[in-house]
């Protein structure tokens, strides 16, 4: 029998909160009279999300050349909003890590972390804020998490439907759901007081590109695609994108190594996978 939006709405409603030190680092990092020890003095509170921290800052994406062995140094380098979106992810896993199998998990988080590394650096030739992309590409997926946290079972069936006989995975989310991931996830974006901008991302993320367009939306439309061209696909896609064809939306980054070529890209991923441990 089909779940009504109300039913589902309900249930992503009762996903547990985010853990107390998630709500705060939140609201921390949108309060422009925060300071970096309050949020120094409140990570530190939580074991896994202080040692992400310093692995994060530590690894091949800063290019430090000493080690960094601060709590406080780690995040002045990564910034309040790469934090914020970190202690985001790791509730988040902790939420759902119990309830569905960690290969799925892993193929979602691999997905969404190349995602954002991918709009990061297009940000970065197109006048898009480097911060924000990188925020977007990470979450973008942010509905997929609640749906499987909110019907483990269901949503892991249909993942082995859908990947075993190429269905639209939008549409056996609307089958079943009557709601799918793109909108899951501007309600839980919205239920959870992120910015405005970040849950249109999210609920958009699905929609054609647009040639020339620079704004978030746009470049999160491209950049997951990119991810999935370039092998690290979590589902099954529902086109077949060709690398070139995709960079054109772009224009810009190709003057940077996601341009270049697929296999540069990919080269250049990989690494940055491997330096955080994925």
């Amino acid at each position: 029998m089909p779940i009504t939006p109300q039913e589902l709405i309900s249930n992503l409603g009762d996903l547990p909160p985010l853990p107390q030190v998630a709500a705060q680092v939140l609201r921390l990092a949108a309060d422009p009279e925060s300071t970096m020890d309050e949020l120094q003095r409140v990570v530190a509170t939580d074991q896994a999300l202080a040692a992400q921290i310093l692995k994060i800052a530590n690894s091949a994406m800063f290019g430090r050349r000493c080690e960094v062995t601060s709590l406080f140094q780690a995040i002045v380098l990564l910034g309040l909003d790469r934090v914020r979106t970190m202690a985001t992810l790791v509730a988040i896993n902790k939420m759902v890590r119990s309830s569905i199998r960690i290969a799925n998990l892993r193929k979602v988080w691999r997905h969404s972390l190349i995602t954002a590394l991918i709009a990061e650096e297009a940000a970065h030739r197109c006048g898009v804020d480097r911060e924000s992309a990188y925020t977007a590409g990470l979450l973008h997926n942010l509905g997929t998490l609640g749906l499987m946290s909110a019907y483990p079972d269901s949503y892991a069936r249909l993942l082995e439907v859908s990947n075993e006989y190429a269905f639209e995975l939008l549409k056996t989310e609307r089958d079943l759901f009557e709601i799918d991931h793109c909108a899951a996830g501007a309600y839980l974006a919205q239920d959870w007081n992120f910015p405005d901008e970040l849950a249109a991302a999210l609920a958009t993320h699905h929609d054609e590109p647009v040639a020339g367009e620079r704004s978030l939306d746009n470049l999160i439309k491209v950049s997951w695609r990119l991810t999935d061209t370039l092998g690290y696909a979590a589902f099954c896609p529902d086109r077949e994108w060709e690398f070139e064809q995709l960079i054109d939306f772009l224009p810009s980054a190709r003057s940077s190594w996601l341009g270049r070529s697929p296999e540069t890209a990919k080269e250049e991923l990989d690494q940055r996978l491997a330096s955080a441990g994925m």
